[in-house]
Formats: C-alpha cells, structure tokens, sequence
C-alpha cells in the first residue's frame, strides 16, 4: 500500500477474508477429497454451493482458469481469460481477489450457518 494510506484491516487472500479463516477451515474439513457432499440437494445444500465457490476460486488463483472457467463465471459473475491472468499485475490479482471475496464470504457464511458452526473465531 502506498505511505499514508491506511491498509486495509483483513486482507482476502485467494478472496477468502482472513477475518473469516477460521470459518473458511472448518468448512473445508466438512468437504470430501473429491466429489459432492453428501446430500447436496437438501440438508446439505449451502455447503456443496461453498465446495464449488471454492473449487472456482481456486481454479482462478492458481491455475489462471484453465479448468473451471464457466463454473467460475456463473458463481462470480466475471472470468479473466487467460491473457488477463498471464499479464496480470499485482494489482489486478489484489482485485480480483477483493471481487471474489465479495461473493464467497456470503456464502461460507450460509454455509456455516446451514452447518452449526458459530461466526467465532477460536483463540
């Protein structure tokens, strides 16, 4: 950040906002290595939505999109191509990182609401 400026209090990190980590881990210990969450339809809806938000996400992140682009787009609204993520600048990247974040923290939170975990990070 340039000098006078106030940083910001969380970063978001691969658009997970670390203020929200601890929600963003126990989350991802409920989700299986591969595959859907059991019962994806129903009681565990909201989770397998924040197993794909995740899954796009970091398809962004580290590998430029190659693989989830259209998956990206439907959850996130915007697809850099791969031009865009191969020229990106630090800059961009901090951008993006901030327009996923405000997509996913909604849905972690549905997400860890639906599946009993409390908004409290452990100390």
């Amino acid at each position: 950040m340039y000098k006078g400026y106030q940083e910001k209090l969380f970063k978001n990190t691969w658009g997970c906002n670390q203020g929200f980590s601890h929600l963003n881990n126990n989350l991802n210990d409920l989700l299986p290595l591969e595959g859907r969450v059991e019962n994806p339809n129903s009681k565990n809806k909201n989770l397998d939505k924040f197993r794909r938000a995740q899954n796009a996400a970091y398809d962004l992140f580290n590998n430029g999109l190659c693989n989830k682009r259209g998956l990206f787009k439907t959850i996130f609204g915007f697809a850099p191509t791969m031009r865009d993520t191969y020229n990106a600048t630090k800059l961009q990247w901090s951008m993006w990182e901030d327009r996923v974040e405000e997509v996913l923290t909604p849905i972690m939170l549905e997400a860890a609401k639906e599946q009993g975990i409390k908004n409290v990070s452990a100390q």
